[in-house]
């Protein structure tokens, strides 16, 4: 088995399901006569999702992570 280490969290290879940018709403575009307009979204990070991880809801985040930098971290391991 192989494992790759971010920060403080552990992470079997074989278990890692699919990596996404994390996108967060960092705000919303003004609209006069709309309570909320549309989201502002921002990519901060990444969400590795893996098998059988209920307890973290499904998913990590990393947001000093890029894709380019883990799949780096991937191939190295």
């Amino acid at each position: 088995m192989k494992f790759i280490k971010i920060g403080n969290t552990i992470l079997n290879v074989s278990q890692i399901e699919c990596v996404t940018e994390n996108l967060v709403t960092v705000g919303y575009s003004g609209a006069d006569d709309l309570p909320f307009g549309d989201e502002i979204r921002k990519v901060k990070g990444i969400q590795v999702y893996m098998i059988n991880a209920s307890s973290q809801g499904g998913c990590f985040v990393f947001e000093n992570e890029t894709i380019e930098s883990f799949y780096e971290k991937m191939v190295a391991a």
